[in-house]
């Protein structure tokens, strides 16, 4: 139950864990509100919150580790490959370094074929060849000079015979000065090559030792195989034990805040619940308070909220009320009921307590109430914003004594125009009219008060309403006979619970206005 702008709104019972039905919000065995629950639904999966924070973590964590472990392993193979080719560069070095040895103390005149020395300077080349791998001659424009021809079919490296230079991109961090090796990449037909370059003494030509890059790429192939099963089995393993690390900590958090939760409801609850009893005592008691002034309608207040909620109970089963009379309408109907005389509170005794008929006069002051307390309701409503109970207890004020037919006061509505909460209090209000003593008039039997209600039918009363009346005449009887008006029962009769009636509908938990003690203690 909780207290909204439109009135008291109550929450269904629901079957617990435990199999029982429980409507209290601290109850211990109630279902769990953040249990991990996959249902079906209308052929669709749902499931509870706890669940979907614990999937929503699962999949942020499973992400980011992926995408670290990604990144892993892009880093691990850059670094991998830039230690594999400054490995190769060092090797191919060191091979290289007797033959630089040899060329620098070769003195050369020239590297035309021509020349002596361009043969001395091959047959050198040629001799250190099969420990070095790919061996290149080249002039200061990078023109090939060393292999061509015949000596190209068993070069290592194959030469475009068509292209009459090489493309070099050095290394960033090799030297360049002259004199020295160079590291450096060399673009062949077969793809790029690891090379180092040694200067010629007086800049006559270059030395190009080279070896494919595609071999690196070859060990670097088999030195990673096995690292995308390895982070595989990271990410699982790590996600595991992530997975496990959320689900205790969101199952302690879920469950304090399920805990914190179920106080602040069940104290909500208890303060609405407080409030609700404390209007309810108030309002029945200023009703009280007013009908006071006239002391010979005894038990009248309770009398009208116990028929208003029974003619409304069996009105819930009419096709025609099905839709306008919810259980919370026949609840707040109870209470509202009440406050359908109030106006009296500005009637003169000489009006209200006079023995015998009322004259024209007194009969027009005497309406003058229904105004009286549906514009004191009203301003109330406007002070303290829109509400079920005050709406319904303002409209029953101002139209309990509209007619049918469209002869009643204060403003002559007729048939559905008057609110349906005051059609069902006016049937009310005139059996416990007919039924009870005034002080112009001594109390009816029952059967008369159902004739003269019969008649009415069409007339003053809802000829609808007036049937359901016929058909829990029994039940009205019997509340007309439990709080049957007794000279001493007044000073007698504490705390009278007027309860509900047996046969009432099921779903009405507990009655607004029904039950409640006045300040006194007293009916």
């Amino acid at each position: 139950m909780f207290l909204g702008q439109g009135g008291i709104e109550y929450v269904r019972p629901h079957h617990c864990s435990g199999g029982h039905r429980c409507t209290h919000w601290g109850c211990a065995r109630r279902a769990p509100y953040g249990r991990l629950r996959f249902t079906k639904r209308n052929g669709r999966f749902s499931v509870s919150r706890r669940a979907q924070h614990l999937c929503v973590m699962m999949v942020a964590q499973t992400g980011c580790l992926g995408v670290g472990l990604w990144m892993q392993h892009h880093y691990f193979t850059y670094s991998a490959r830039q230690a594999a080719e400054h490995l190769a560069w060092s090797d191919i070095e060191a091979a290289a370094a007797p033959l630089f040895s040899e060329l620098d103390r070769l003195t050369l005149t020239g590297l035309c074929r021509c020349d002596a020395t361009f043969d001395q300077l091959a047959r050198l080349v040629n001799e250190y060849r099969p420990e070095l791998g790919g061996v290149m001659l080249v002039d200061p424009q990078w023109r090939v000079l060393w292999p061509k021809g015949r000596d190209a079919q068993h070069a290592e490296a194959p030469v475009d015979p068509d292209r009459s230079t090489v493309e070099w991109i050095p290394h960033t961090e090799s030297s360049d000065r002259a004199g020295t090796s160079r590291r450096g990449r060399l673009v062949l037909s077969d793809g790029s090559h690891l090379a180092v370059v040694h200067s010629l003494a007086d800049d006559k030509g270059l030395v190009l030792v080279h070896q494919p890059a595609a071999l690196i790429e070859a060990r670097m192939a088999v030195m990673t195989a096995s690292l995308p099963a390895i982070s595989a089995m990271t990410l699982v393993w790590t996600c595991a034990l992530l997975g496990i690390v959320v689900y205790v900590v969101l199952t302690r958090l879920h469950d304090e805040v399920d805990r914190e939760r179920s106080r602040t409801a069940t104290a909500a609850l208890r303060r609405t619940q407080n409030l609700v009893r404390t209007r309810d005592a108030v309002i029945f008691g200023l009703a009280k308070l007013a009908e006071s002034r006239d002391p010979d309608t005894g038990d009248h207040l309770e009398r009208i909220s116990v028929y208003s909620t029974t003619l409304a109970s069996a009105a819930r089963r009419h096709p025609k009320f099905r839709d306008e009379l919810t259980p919370a309408f026949v609840r707040l109907i109870g209470i509202s009921s009440a406050l359908h005389d109030i106006g009296k509170v500005g009637l003169h005794d000489g009006i209200l307590l006079k023995r015998g008929p009322l004259t024209t006069e007194e009969r027009a002051s005497m309406q003058i109430h229904t105004s009286i307390g549906g514009e004191c309701l009203q301003e109330i409503e406007q002070r303290l914003g829109g509400s079920n109970f005050l709406q319904m207890a303002r409209e029953i004020a101002f139209a309990h004594h509209e007619n049918w037919d469209g002869t009643g006061y204060p403003q002559g509505l007729a048939r559905t125009a008057i609110p349906l909460s005051a059609r069902i209090v006016a049937t009310a209000d005139i059996y416990d009219a007919l039924s009870s003593r005034r002080v112009y008039k001594d109390p009816l039997p029952h059967e008369e008060c159902i004739a003269i209600i019969r008649g009415e039918a069409g007339k003053k009363l809802d000829p609808d309403l007036v049937e359901l009346l016929l058909g829990v005449q029994s039940r009205i009887r019997s509340i007309a006979l439990k709080y049957a008006d007794a000279p001493d029962q007044a000073t007698q009769r504490q705390s009278v619970d007027l309860g509900q009636p047996e046969d009432v509908e099921h779903e009405i938990e507990e009655p607004c206005g029904v039950g409640l003690e006045t300040p006194s203690g007293s009916r």
